[in-house]
Parts: structure tokens; sequence; C-alpha cells
């Protein structure tokens, strides 16, 4: 610079030099500010990937170390067995297949867990097998009493609903809430291999395979999406999901069907049938006025002579899936009331309560043949499925079973019906039949509610794991290693976790400082 001696240049050269110089060195900062940008970002996308994989390589050696455990176990008892069969001969089948520290063999378990599943209550199933032990002379030296039952059953739903499933792409789940008292709601999955799937009759416990169990507290379709989502990891995508198109389950299964390639939503048939009875019955005015006038002579005819014709109970829910026991009450006490029998004065007195009976022939016939036409699709998609040419199936056998309709309403029915189907079908693949019905889920859920009797009026408890219970085959070694896999910890674990804080345990909390351990105890403390 002229002056300074630092430089020879001119002012004005310099001036540009350093210009040029600095805007060079702002967009080499500006590159190298955008590249980390992009180096870290990249750096936390691996992070997440690397903890990803650590998270899996970790579950698989927690897998192996179980397969490793089960299989030394496995090797233990059949060494066991081996050296049992030489040195003994078995007394008893009660006291056949024993399990690692236990005291009762897995056939005994077995034999209560079925008495349970058959209806016998946990307390009843126990005085049971106490009578069949004492017909057997008693080769159990002590039965197990009912709340060693009620684990056995918990332990027995939670392996089931907990172990691995093959992951395939044939998969067909059946998905619905069950609800009690209280703000928790809980989302049973069931799941049928399409490659397993009976034809010609309707599903059972043992076709289907409990797949997962969700306990929430608010139900919305975003939720639901979540769950599905997490369930994939079980079983893989599946080809068809199956349920009453509920408004949250419809929203989520929606979008996660949206989110797949080769996912359907089905909607059950028996549900869809009740809604378009409901369409045409809730327009009809003699149908209003019949469910009327059956609710008032019920209450009229309880105490008389003729309480034995009284009409059934209406279902506040679900009515219309249940029509047919108000109208077959109609149909054959009308049939009653107008027979030439003789009967004695008292009940001819009363039978004037059923008169009104007379009012409606031509109006029973029609709903009759409506729940014909119903009854007709339901039975086909029970037992056929859901496939490409159904709807042609089910024309079919309108034609040979209900061929002359005489009422219009019928005839709509059937035609929205054939198109329902049609409309399902459309889904389909060539030669291939999915699951069109979910009723197998609702029957689960009466059974899980006529296990938990009283208590399921007071929300969700640990019973609610004997649904797995329920589902899939159940052999000695199913009950075996599910007592071997599962302790009691794992148990208490998943209901702390899952369940939260129950209904029944804020009931006792709530209670504990009024309650001296028993009622018993209560009248003591106030006798002092």
């Amino acid at each position: 610079m002229s002056g300074t001696g630092l430089y020879k240049s001119p002012l004005r050269k310099l001036v540009q030099f350093f210009e040029k110089s600095r805007d060079s060195w702002k967009a080499k900062s500006l590159k190298n500010k955008k590249e980390n940008r992009q180096l870290k970002k990249k750096l936390r996308t691996l992070e997440t990937s690397k903890k990803r994989w650590k998270d899996e390589a970790i579950n698989l050696r927690k897998q192996l170390k179980n397969l490793e455990q089960t299989t030394e176990i496995i090797e233990n008892d059949l060494v066991e067995s081996k050296k049992k069969q030489e040195l003994m001969v078995v007394e008893s089948p009660l006291n056949e297949i024993n399990v690692p520290y236990h005291k009762y063999s897995a056939t005994t378990i077995l034999l209560l867990l079925q008495f349970v599943l058959s209806a016998i209550s946990l307390r009843g199933s126990s005085r049971v097998l106490s009578l069949v032990n004492d017909v057997l002379k008693q080769p159990l030296e002590s039965v197990p009493s009912w709340f060693s039952v009620r684990i056995w059953l918990l332990r027995l739903g939670h392996y089931k609903l907990m172990r691995p499933k093959q992951i395939a792409d044939d998969w067909c789940w059946i998905v619905d809430h069950t609800i009690q008292l209280g703000k928790t709601k809980c989302l049973l999955i069931l799941g049928i291999r399409l490659s397993e799937l009976p034809k010609g009759r309707s599903l059972t416990y043992q076709d289907v395979e409990p797949i997962d169990l969700l306990p929430v507290e608010s139900s919305t379709g975003k939720v639901v999406l979540e769950q599905l989502e997490k369930t994939v990891l079980k079983t893989g995508v599946p080809r068809a999901i199956v349920s009453d198109y509920g408004s949250d389950l419809k929203s989520g299964i929606e979008k996660f069907c949206a989110d797949q390639d080769n996912c359907v939503s089905l909607y059950d048939i028996k549900h869809k049938t009740a809604c378009l009875l409901k369409a045409q019955l809730s327009k009809d005015e003699n149908w209003k006025l019949f469910t009327q006038q059956a609710a008032q002579t019920k209450n009229q005819l309880q105490q008389t002579v003729l309480s034995h014709l009284k009409p059934p109970n209406q279902r506040s829910k679900a009515r219309y899936m249940n029509i047919e026991i108000l109208l077959n009450w109609g149909l054959e006490t009308l049939e009653i009331i107008n027979s030439d029998d003789d009967s004695i004065e008292a009940e001819e007195k009363q039978r004037a309560k059923l008169e009104w009976l007379n009012d409606h022939p031509d109006s029973l016939e029609e709903w009759d043949e409506l729940l014909q036409v119903a009854t007709l699709t339901e039975q086909v998609v029970r037992s056929e499925g859901i496939t490409l040419n159904g709807y042609q199936v089910l024309k079919a056998q309108f034609q040979e079973k209900l061929p002359d309709l005489k009422y219009a309403s019928a005839i709509t029915l059937k035609e929205n019906l054939i198109d329902f189907v049609k409309t399902q079908g459309s889904v389909c693949k060539k030669d291939e039949r999915l699951l069109g019905s979910s009723e197998i889920i609702e029957s689960v859920f009466g059974k899980q509610k006529h296990l938990e009797r009283d208590y399921a009026k007071e929300g969700f408890t640990s019973l609610i794991l004997g649904i797995g219970a329920f589902v899939g085959e159940m052999t000695v070694d199913t009950v075996k290693e599910a007592l071997i896999f599962t302790p009691v910890k794992t148990i208490v674990k998943w209901c702390k976790e899952e369940l939260g804080e129950t209904l029944q345990s804020k009931k006792t909390e709530a209670y504990s400082k009024v309650r001296n351990g028993t009622k018993s105890g209560l009248v003591l403390c106030g006798e002092n």
C-alpha cells in the first residue's frame, strides 16, 4: 500500500482484491456450514439406526438365550422322563407329565383349565376336581386351590399372547374393543392364516390365535393406527382386517390399509345385516308400535297365569342383531292365542292382553321374511367366506331357499346384501377366500365376561388375560411351556404396565382406612 510499505499495488486494486477475497471466503464458509448441518443430520440418522439395530441384537440375544435354556430344560426333561419310565409305573393320568418346580402335573393343570374354559367357575373347578379325585381313590395328595387355577389361567393366557407368531403375508386379523366400567377399553386382535381358514363352517375358538391385547384409556383412529402398526411386528402385515366398523376402528384400519400395499378392510356381515335391518325397521311405525306393546305386555303378564307367554327382554344395545328372539315370540304366540285349545277361565281373562298381536299378522310375516334374508346371507358368508364370485353363490342360495319373496322390503334387503357381498369380494384375488365375519371375537368377549361374572361390572382386572387362554389349541405341552416360560412376576408386571391401577385396587385403597381386614372385622370394630 502506498505510504505504508506493505503493499505496492494501488489502493483501488487492493479494495477490489480484498472484496473478492472476502466474498470467496464467505461462500466457502456458508458451504462448510451447510455440509456440517448435513453431516450432523446424517449422524443423527446413523445413531438412531445404530440404536435400533442394537436393540434388535439385544432382543435376539435374549431370544437365543431363552432358546438355549429351553433346549437345556427339554433335554433334562427327556433324561428325567427316561429314568422315571425305567424306574416306576405311573399310577394315574393325573400324575403324568411333571412341570419343573411345580407340585401338580401339567395333566392336572390342563384338566382344571378345561373345566374353567367349559364354563365352570374358578372355585367350582377346584371342587369338581376334588370329587374326581375321590372317585379315582385320591391319586392326588391334595387338590389345588381356586386361586392357583386363576394364576395358571393368567400364565397360559399371557404365554399364548406373547409367544412368537409365524411371520406371513396371509394373516387375517379380527379386531374389536371390549369395554367395562371405567375409562379403560381393550383392543383385542385375533388372527387366523387364510391357508388354515375352514370352509363349510363358522370359526371356533381353536381356529384362531391371540395376537395382541392392548388396553388404552382413550381410543381414536390415530391410537388404533399406532396399535396396528405395533402388532405388525408380531405377524407381518395382514392380508385382511375384519371389524364391526366402529368409528375409531374404521378410521384407524383405513389409514393402516392406505399405508400398506396388500391389506384390505372388511366389514363383519352380522353388523352389516343389523345396520340394514335397522335402516328399514326404524322407519316402520308398525315395528315401533310392536316393540312398545311387547314391552308393556311383559310387565302386564309377569305375575299372571300366562307369565310363561310373556315377551322376552328387549336389549338396549345391539337390538337389531337379536330381533329374531322377539320376532319368533310374536309369531309363535300369535299362533297359540288363535288356536282352538281349551283353556281355563283365568287364562282366558289374561289372553286379552295378547290380542294386540292380531293387529300385526302381515307385519310379522314381512319382518320374518326380512329376517330370513339376513340370516341366509350370514350363513353363506360364515361358511363360504368372502370371494371374488361370492355374490353369485349367495344369489344361487336365494334362488334355492328363498325363491318367492313376497314383500318389497325383503327384496330390497336381498339386493342390498348381494351388492354388499359383491363389493366386499371385489378386493379378493383370483381363487382367494377371505374371512367375512367377526362373530368369534364377540363370543370370546361373552366368555370372558362369564368368567369374570360380577367383577365384569366393576372394570378390568387381571382376568382379562384369560382371553388369551380361551382361543387356540390347548394341549399338555402348551400348558407345560406356559408354566416354564411365564413366571408369576411376568403377570404382575404386565398388569401394572398395561392395566395400571384398576377400579378394584382403587376401591380397596379407598375403603382400607375404614375397613379392618374383613367385613367381620368391621363389625368387631364397631362393637368395640
